[in-house]
Order: structure tokens, then C-alpha cells, then sequence
């Protein structure tokens, strides 16, 4: 039996154990205990409910959860939800997210792009892949939606939404945490917050360093890479001063400096026209597909140790009015200015081959308003305008074959979205029927302009200003039904859509393809879901089945270009439609006063029904619909175990968590050697706590896995498994630590 066959069956009698245990009476050992567990209040549809009568596969994890997880970013999220993969792709930005929720993903660099899947912090969304991975600290809970949630988040939430909501500040309340953390690879980190609260006003003050001394990679040739310093401050006011009001205001600012991931160079022997260039170098292409030139995933050649950096500056503004007993009235309103730079060697030997050096900017803003009822009736509902505006630029220089920094790339891209949404719930029968419908109306104009120049004589290569203007709209919705049987036992069906605006291609190169543009892409959920909790509250099972039909797929192309050394150009094209369906399984019980454990498991099928489109650039548009989706697993599962128990007058916890991915497709062409091989993680952690301090040992990835987190193929050809050129970006390695905290 090989690892994928065991992982299968391992996750199928999972499902099958969760199932199963809905319909046995366990020990009286166990159902005597008094430890149930917590209800927990989600925000999934911007008002508090319990997540067992939400009708949204939703998954929820505590702040508690996150702390004692150990967790390194926001990529760790992954392990508490099914169906989500969420990995670090900085392969020409800093911390970008390569992200996927059931097989809907999105994997780019450029900030032209709009994510398909969205984080939003405090319930403002971050429009770009830029900077989507980053620490977790001062968090209250994170919730995980999977499927369309464009009626009440809009801005192209078509494949999830990573919902992320820290502390506020207490009133009537003094506190403060300093932790401090020592770990592998010279990491020190040191987090500070402070609470203090009147009886009307209140403010938290928050402040990290996370330094890491030791990359995780290193060049042969001397230096290392993947690694990172981050400094972050933090204010935020709170103003009370009457019951029906509340308003505040939040500020922050971070700065990442460091040095860019290692690029593994992994073209195959006799297949890509770069093991030519490097063996001129003295060196030799692996024979095995995937493996990089030494067989060392985290060592290379590099003769150049980029800089990578992010400087944040962002805040926001927040309002609730209770006019009356009825409605209230939400106002959110934000900024967030970026600077980036990004420079790395991406030939991974000890020759100028291909250097890139980026930069750029990024700035959004972003209003809500919105109206709620509740007056306790049959009917609640709540209607709002959202607006947002993003500008950005993207500069990038590159030697290729040459010292000389050349041509000079200049990126202009702008956009502003306006909506109109409402979505209201519906009782009937003592309130155990339950209709839900909602809409939204988005209008989006996108722009761009890009010139190409030569720094050296200042002719013009492509453009001045090619690119142009679009704007897009449309309607989505989502309705459902639901119905609870009893407290403990709940069956929703939703069907939603998403829509996603189109765009211009900034990769590009000749001023009719920069010119053209795509149109926008649409998807439809289908989803049933069933939310029970059994055994008087000790365990908690969740079920959903979905179909979704995703139409007129935003997919990078190849467009021949004779004039270009590759011969080619990529641009965007509505060319694909694919189906998605699966089930997803999650579990939480409490088997003991001292022992909880939760699981989950999620089941993909995911294919193209039509892509025919040339997206080799050799001219031939061709019936791809066979190849594989990327970051599509077809199975991934995750099982947790915390045990604590009391130690005289202390406490003590022990956290054990493993986390499965089958492999899956990290290009569109699914080329040999660019498939990201199946992995597992195991992290686990022991802490002890007594009155106001905690201390804890920690360990991530205990197993080593090597698994690359990013793959790409320059230039695929139609036939042969040859290419252009091959690299790849490796995940994080084992790591282990230790932590002190200290309450007061």
C-alpha cells in the first residue's frame, strides 16, 4: 500500500468513525462528565449567531486554539478547516498567499489581480495577494467560510473567505501580556499588549519583534535566504459613553525586512533549454523531474541574496448606533498604504541568468454603511453600500544572461467598486423553519497602464501607457432554506453565486494583447448542510455537500510573440468552465473532563468541463479539459488532540495536531515535475501555566516534510515534457521553540 492509499483510508475511517459516532451511546465514564463544549458566536454573516444555526459551511477556531497551536502564520489556518489549502508563494512579492478553498484558488504575484479567496481583518477585505500571509497574533477567533460570500463581503469572495477578527479594547478593565519566544533558527520574538478601560472609554496598545537571525535556506556559495524581521505597533481607541453608541478608531503599522525565499532551480535533464545554460556554469540538471540541481530542497547556488521587504501603514474607523430597539446603524470605514520591494535570484546558481528586482506600492480605502432590524420577530434583515478604491504600481528591472539591469517595467493599475446589498432571514413554525435570501449589486472599473522601456537609451519597448479602462457589473444572490429539528439538530440548504470583475493582463507585452482585456467570472454553489450536537453537548458533528459550477474561468494563456526570447506572452482569456463538488466532515468532541479532540475531513472533485484555449504559445487552441485543477486535492484531512489537566495549583496542556494534503497541481499545464507532493504535518506543544504566567515548548513540521509549497514552468512545451525553464519554492522546515508569557 503506498502513503496516498494510506492516507485515504486513514481519512475515510475518519469520516466513517464521525459518522458512526452519532448513533452510539459512549461509556457512562464519559457521559459523566461535566465538560460540554463552548458554543462558539461566529460573525459569518456580519451579526453574532452561534455557528451551529449559521446555514454556512463555516469553521471556526478560538484565539485560545490559535495561541496554544503555536501557529506560524496565517498559512497554519489550514489544519482547522477542510478543503483549504493555503500556502507562501514569494516568488516576486513579499509574502504572497497561494490559496485555495475547494479547488477555487489563486496563486499570482501581480496586484492587478483580484483574489478569489479573501482575508478580511475586522471586516475590512485586503484586495491584493500582497502581504496576505502574515503573523497571528491578538486574535479573537478566525473563521473560515467556504463557498461564495459575495452578498455580504462583495468584493469577488467567490471561492471563501478567511475572516479575521482580533481583541477590542475592555472596558472597566487593566491588563497586559508580555511573551517572549526563542526558537530554531535564531528566532527571537517578543509581543507586548496593554489594556486599559474606564467605565466609558478604553485603549489597547500592541507591539511585536519577530526576528529570525538563521534562513531557513542558504547558498552554497555563502548567504542565507527565507528569512525575516517584523516590527508591528498598534492602537486602538474604544468610546462608550452610552449604551446605544459605540465608535472606534484602530491603527497599525508593521515593517517586514529580510531576505526573499529560495529559488530551487529544478529543471529536468534533457527536457528544459536551461540545463544547456547551466551546464556552460558547470552545472548539472537533476534526471529525477522536480528534484533541484545538489537534491538538497533547501540548499542552491544562488550568487545573489535578494532583499525582500513590506512596510504597512493602515486604519480604521468603526461606528455602531442603536437607533432604536429595532435598527442600528454600522459604519465601517478604512485606509491601508503599502510599500514593497522584492529581489531575488531565480536561476538558483552561481551565474546571472535570470535577477529580478521589483517594486512598487499599493493604497485602498474602503466604506460600508449598513442598516440592520431585529426586533425579535418573524423578519430580520440587513441592507448597506459598500465602496472601495485600490491604486498600485509595480516597477521591475531583470538581467537576463547579462549584469545589465534591463528593461525597466512600469505597472499602473487602478480600480474602484461600488455595491448595494441586503440579505434578510425569514421564521415560520415557532421559528424551526427558516428562510434566507439575499443580493447584491456590484459595478467595478478597472485600469491599467504599462510602459516598458530600456533604462540605458530610453526607447520605448512596449507602449508608453498601453493598457486601458472596463467596467463590470452584475447581480449575485443567495438564498436558502433551513429547519431545526430540535436545540441539537439543524439541515440548511443554500444555493449562492459569486462574481469576480475582469481585469488587463499586466504580463503581457504587445499593446494589443495589454490593450484587450478579460471579462468577468462567475460561479454557483449548491450546498446542503446538516449541524448537530449529541451526547448532552460533548460532541459536535457537522456535514456539507456541495456543487459548484464555475463559468467563464479567468485563465492565463499563452499568446505567441516572435519578437520575445520565449516566444511568447501570457494574458488572461475567459476560456475555462469546471465543476467542483465534495463533502465535507468536521468533528469536535470532549471525551473526557480533560481531553477534547477535533477532526476534519474533505473530499474534492474538481475538473474542467471546457477549456479549449493554446496555453503552450505554440498557436494550436486545443481541448485542455483533461488536466487537473491547481491546488485541488482530492483529499485532505486534519486531526487535533488537547488534553489539560490541573497539576496542584497549576495546569498543564499537551496539544498534538497532524495535518494531511494529497498532491496536487501547482501549474496550469500540470507539467511533470510541477506537481506538489503529498504531505503531512505534524506540530505539537506542552505547556504549563500557573496564576499569571505560562510556559510552553513548541514544535512545527516535526516530521520534516520537504514538500515545495510553490512550482512553476516557464515556457511548457506541447510535447515532450520540455520547457523553457523550471523552479521551485520549498516550505518552511522543521522548527521548535519555546515560549514564556507573563499576565498582569
Amino acid at each position: 500500500m503506498n502513503t496516498t492509499q494510506y492516507h485515504r483510508r486513514t481519512a475515510l475511517c475518519l469520516a466513517l468513525a464521525t459518522l458512526a459516532t452519532s448513533g452510539v451511546t459512549v461509556s457512562n465514564s464519559v457521559t459523566a462528565q461535566g465538560m460540554t463544549l463552548e458554543e462558539v458566536v461566529v460573525t459569518a454573516r456580519k451579526r453574532e449567531e452561534g455557528m451551529q444555526d449559521v446555514p454556512v459551511a463555516v469553521s471556526a477556531i478560538s484565539g485560545a486554539d490559535i495561541e496554544n497551536s503555536y501557529t506560524l502564520d496565517v498559512t497554519s489556518i489550514s489544519q482547522f478547516a477542510p478543503n483549504v489549502i493555503l500556502d507562501t508563494i514569494e516568488a516576486g512579492t513579499p509574502a504572497g498567499g497561494g490559496f485555495s478553498v475547494r479547488g477555487i484558488s489563486y496563486q499570482d504575484v501581480e496586484k492587478a489581480f483580484d483574489p478569489t479567496v479573501l482575508i478580511a481583518v475586522d471586516g475590512v477585505p485586503l484586495a491584493t495577494g500582497t502581504g496576505n500571509v502574515f503573523d497571528l497574533i491578538d486574535i479573537q477567533r478566525i473563521e473560515v467560510l467556504r463557498g461564495p460570500q459575495g452578498t455580504l463581503f462583495g468584493k469577488n469572495v467567490v471561492g471563501g473567505l478567511i475572516n479575521i477578527i482580533r481583541t477590542k479594547p475592555e472596558l472597566d478593565q487593566s491588563f497586559g501580556k508580555v511573551r517572549g519566544r526563542l526558537g530554531a533558527y535564531e528566532k527571537a520574538d517578543l509581543d507586548l499588549l496593554y489594556n486599559y478601560g474606564s467605565d466609558d472609554w478604553a485603549v489597547k496598545l500592541t507591539a511585536s519583534s519577530l526576528n529570525q537571525g538563521e534562513g531557513y535556506t542558504k547558498s552554497r556559495l555563502g548567504g542565507e535566504m527565507s528569512k525575516k524581521d517584523t516590527t508591528s505597533a498598534g492602537v486602538h481607541f474604544l468610546w462608550q459613553p452610552v449604551d446605544t453608541f459605540t465608535g472606534e478608531l484602530d491603527f497599525g503599522y508593521s515593517n517586514m525586512e529580510g531576505k526573499a525565499a529560495a529559488v530551487l532551480a529544478t529543471s529536468t535533464a534533457g527536457q528544459d533549454a536551461f540545463c544547456t545554460f547551466y551546464s556552460l556554469y558547470g552545472y548539472s540538471c537533476n534526471d529525477q523531474s522536480g528534484e533541484p540541481i545538489g537534491g538538497d530542497r533547501l540548499k542552491n547556488d544562488a550568487n545573489w541574496i535578494g532583499d525582500v521587504g513590506l512596510e504597512k501603514i493602515q486604519g480604521t474607523a468603526r461606528m455602531s448606533v442603536e437607533i432604536s430597539d429595532e435598527y442600528s446603524l454600522t459604519y465601517i470605514g478604512s485606509f491601508l498604504t503599502a510599500d514593497d520591494e522584492y529581489k531575488a535570484d531565480m536561476d538558483g546558481i552561481g551565474a546571472t541568468l535570470y535577477h529580478v528586482n521589483r517594486w512598487g506600492d499599493y493604497e485602498q480605502s474602503t466604506n460600508e454603511i449598513r442598516l440592520s432590524r431585529d426586533a425579535g420577530d418573524a423578519l430580520t434583515w440587513q441592507a448597506g453600500l459598500f465602496s472601495s478604491s485600490t491604486d498600485a504600481t509595480t516597477f521591475q528591472l531583470t538581467q537576463a544572461f547579462s549584469d545589465v539591469w534591463t528593461p525597466l517595467e512600469d505597472t499602473v493599475t487602478s480600480g474602484e467598486s461600488q455595491s448595494i446589498f441586503a440579505e434578510g432571514d425569514y421564521r415560520m413554525m415557532d421559528e424551526k423553519l427558516v428562510w434566507t435570501l439575499g443580493a447584491r449589486y456590484i459595478t467595478e472599473t478597472k485600469r491599467m497602464s504599462r510602459t516598458v522601456t530600456d533604462p540605458g537609451t530610453g526607447a520605448v519597448l512596449a507602449g508608453p501607457n498601453a493598457g486601458g479602462d472596463r467596467t463590470d457589473n452584475d447581480w449575485i444572490y443567495r438564498w436558502g432554506v433551513r429547519y431545526a429539528f430540535n436545540d441539537d439538530a439543524m439541515l440548511y440548504f443554500t444555493n449562492s453565486t459569486g462574481f469576480r470583475s475582469g481585469g488587463f493582463s499586466p504580463r503581457a507585452s504587445t499593446p494589443d494583447v495589454l490593450g484587450e482585456g478579460f471579462g468577468p467570472e462567475t460561479l454557483t454553489n449548491y450546498e446542503l448542510g446538516a449541524k448537530t450536537n449529541w451526547l448532552d453537548g460533548k460532541l459536535q458533528l457537522n456535514a456539507t455537500l456541495f456543487h459548484m459550477v464555475y463559468d467563464d474561468m479567468q485563465i492565463e494563456v499563452s499568446i505567441p510573440a516572435p519578437n520575445l526570447a520565449t516566444q511568447n506572452q501570457l494574458a488572461i482569456r475567459n476560456v475555462g468552465e469546471a465543476e467542483f463538488s465534495g463533502v465535507e466532515l468536521e468533528m469536535q468532541a470532549v471525551l473526557t473532563d480533560f481531553w477534547r479532540v477535533s477532526g476534519n475531513v474533505g473530499f474534492l472533485d474538481a475538473q474542467y468541463n471546457e477549456f479549449e484555449a493554446d496555453i503552450y504559445g505554440d498557436g494550436i487552441i486545443a481541448d485542455e479539459s483533461d488536466l487537473d485543477l491547481r491546488r485541488a486535492p482530492e483529499l485532505t484531512y486534519s486531526l487535533q488532540s488537547v488534553m489539560e489537566f490541573p497539576v496542584a495549583d497549576a495546569s498543564v496542556m499537551w496539544r498534538l495536531g497532524y495535518s494531511w494534503r494529497d498532491d496536487y497541481e501547482g501549474t496550469l499545464t500540470n507539467h511533470p515535475g510541477s506537481t506538489v507532493e503529498a504531505f503531512g504535518l505534524l506540530d505539537s506543544s506542552l505547556s504549563f501555566e500557573m496564576e499569571k504566567w505560562k510556559v510552553a515548548i513548541f514544535g512545527r513540521n516535526l516530521t520534516d516534510e520537504d514538500a515545495y509549497s510553490h512550482d512553476y514552468v516557464v515556457s511548457p512545451s506541447r510535447t515532450g515534457d520540455t520547457s523553457f525553464w523550471r523552479f521551485s519554492i520549498p516550505r518552511a522546515p522543521r522548527e521548535y521553540g519555546a515560549e514564556v508569557s507573563f499576565n498582569f
